[in-house]
């Protein structure tokens, strides 16, 4: 049966880890199936943002990441802590980790990591019209430069091997997406407000 939920008949906690856990559980399939030996991993969700400043320049951290094994180009985010809503987390690390403030965010979603083991859930947000207010004073292990690029060059840094993680691809692509809708949502305004003024005259 299409879209039937699998059923958890049980669930034991194998690996209890600060950052992560991995359950096995056991599984009844639509189809009357046992499956005793299904891994869920639960990471902690996290966030991640896009980051535009009044020039139209995208932020880009570049740095080492352990899971990739290589220096890639990120862009800002961290993991949410307890209780913590997914704006607020961003918010907090952008001013944290580069001294960077904002009032314009575009939620543009959250997804599961993972189909099949969950692993966690990622946030992704645009950010426009970031301006400077503090000197950043994240702690992270992780050492980084960042950089200003242009829309051409994060559109080529997705194609490249530049961005070699997959949430930080989706992010950018999400992103562009949405910068695009705003483009054409300004224009359309520009367009109407134009032809309202020319039938005044």
């Amino acid at each position: 049966m299409k879209g039937a939920k699998w059923q958890v008949l049980e669930s034991e906690l194998i690996v209890d880890h600060p950052h992560v856990e991995v359950a096995m559980e056991k599984i009844s399939l639509p189809n009357g199936e046992i499956i005793h030996d299904w891994p869920i991993v639960h990471a902690r969700d996290f966030v991640n943002a896009v980051v535009f400043n009044e020039d139209g320049k995208a932020l880009i951290l570049d740095g080492y990441k352990h899971g990739a094994r290589r220096c890639s180009w990120q862009v800002v985010g961290g993991y949410l802590k307890p209780d913590e809503d997914p704006l607020s987390a961003i918010q907090r690390d952008l001013l944290e980790e580069t001294g960077y403030h904002s009032n314009e965010w575009r939620y543009l979603g959250g997804f599961v990591i993972d189909a099949n083991r969950h692993v966690g859930v990622g946030h992704f947000f645009l950010c426009l019209n970031a301006q400077q207010v503090a000197l950043p004073t994240s702690d992270d292990q992780e050492e980084f430069s960042t950089r200003w690029v242009s829309v051409k060059d994060l559109q080529y840094a997705l194609m490249d091997g530049r961005i070699s993680i997959i949430s930080y691809a989706m992010n950018v692509s999400l992103a562009l997406m949405a910068l695009n809708k705003v483009a054409q949502n300004q224009a359309l305004a520009y367009l109407i407000a134009h032809a309202a003024q020319n039938g005044d005259n």
